[in-house]
């Protein structure tokens, strides 16, 4: 009973700052930020939908359909009904034309009238924030910014990883980020709330006192993914400090039944985070607005999930061949082949537990089929996790012995 109330109060109390965020953010003076939108949208629309940064591949691409997508919505904002601006999320439409979110952007800053669109399942924490920040900027600007903190985040939890866990573990985490290019979700609005959250995630985990348990983190991460993400890669901030947690628990006493158990219950845990917030939206969007926010809801999940003209396992196959996995195999047996050496120990229960963990992405692709194959270009990846438990296996190396 404590626990429930315990976590009823954190909940109720991550809502409340949520909608208060939204309104303030809604509410706030509007002139600087729409004169720096109105100088940011000639620079995306340059750009065009889907830029490459260095590389002409696909994995190099950013996604400027989205940003563009989020500045439309915090230019169209209403700040003189900063409740209902805040549920709504209006963004300016045209039939036939949505895909050019760039160019309905110039448009609409140039004071063309166009049609309306809300989009109100989602939180949109992240268009928020960015509110805030267009006040101080331009979209130049921010990109920088988030490659400044994004970058920071990533040295401090390599440096207070590397602590806990050794120079090997450290390189092992650093690949999942490396050998899924992620550095282009540095350069992206869409992209990198689910990076830092990911990043505090795992900062969560391990400075958490391990004595009394990491529920409530992961509880909190769930949520706190539902509120900034817009559906990219959430399953990131699971995997990642799930992974980070098993890689810092002891050989000494390992019991992999309850390890295996404690896993079980923070995934649901994130679950629960994570659909709670939902939910939560829907409702509130529904009560505010007088519309049934359910059915909208209701109607795109089914959509994300269906395979009506390809099959799972396209989706599956499609996110799989973005990786180089030879050069992944590469990296996993040299380091292996290290660790052999150096220590001749092998961790056999941990690693049954880094493969379930590393296969999460898969099930993911699988059941979320629609939109892992329609956007497999970003959706691929959530194998980060996948390639930092592989990677895991091959640095674990304590007291274990083949």
């Amino acid at each position: 009973m404590r626990s429930i109330t315990k976590y009823s109060i954190v909940f109720l109390s991550l809502i409340a700052a949520y909608f208060v965020f939204g309104v303030l953010s809604s509410w706030l003076p509007d002139k600087a930020i729409k004169r720096h939108i109105a100088e940011s949208a000639p620079v995306i629309a340059a750009e065009g939908l889907y830029p490459r940064i260095l590389n002409d591949m696909e994995q190099y691409r950013l996604d400027n359909f989205t940003d563009a997508l989020m500045m439309n919505q915090i230019y169209n904002i209403d700040r003189k009904h900063p409740v209902k601006a805040a549920m709504k999320m209006i963004r300016s439409s045209e039939q036939g034309r949505d895909w050019d979110q760039p160019g309905l952007l110039v448009r609409r800053v140039k004071g063309e009238t166009l049609e309306e669109q809300h989009y109100s399942r989602y939180w949109h924490g992240g268009s928020f924030l960015y509110r805030v920040l267009f006040l101080l900027m331009d979209y130049t600007t921010l990109r920088f910014v988030l490659l400044l903190v994004s970058s920071v985040l990533l040295l401090l939890l390599a440096c207070v990883y590397y602590k806990q866990a050794g120079w090997l573990k450290t390189l092992a985490l650093s690949m999942g980020f490396v050998l899924t290019y992620g550095f282009v979700t540095q350069f992206s609005m869409q992209f990198f709330p689910v990076l830092v959250i990911t990043i505090i995630g795992s900062l969560l985990v391990i400075k958490r006192d391990k004595s009394k348990g990491f529920g409530l983190s992961f509880f909190l991460i769930g949520s706190l993914t539902c509120y900034f993400d817009l559906l990219t890669t959430p399953l990131l901030t699971l995997g990642i400090p799930l992974a980070v947690m098993l890689s810092l628990k002891p050989d000494e006493g390992f019991l992999l039944k309850n390890s295996f158990v404690e896993c079980i219950q923070l995934i649901l845990l994130w679950g629960l985070g994570f659909a709670l917030t939902f939910v939560t939206k829907w409702a509130l969007a529904s009560l505010i607005l007088g519309q049934n926010i359910f059915v909208d809801a209701y109607e795109v999940s089914l959509y994300r999930m269906e395979a009506d003209e390809f099959t799972r396992w396209d989706a599956v196959t499609m996110n799989l061949e973005m990786l180089n996995w030879w050069i992944v195999g590469i990296v996993a047996v040299v380091m292996l082949v290290f660790k052999l050496v150096k220590y001749r120990s092998f961790n056999y229960k941990k690693a049954i537990l880094f493969l379930i963990i590393a296969l999460m992405p898969y099930v993911w692709y699988f059941i979320l089929s629609n939109h892992s194959y329609l956007h497999w270009w970003f959706t691929f990846r959530l194998q980060a996790v996948t390639i930092a438990c592989l990677m895991m296996i091959m640095a674990d190396s304590r007291q274990q012995y083949i």
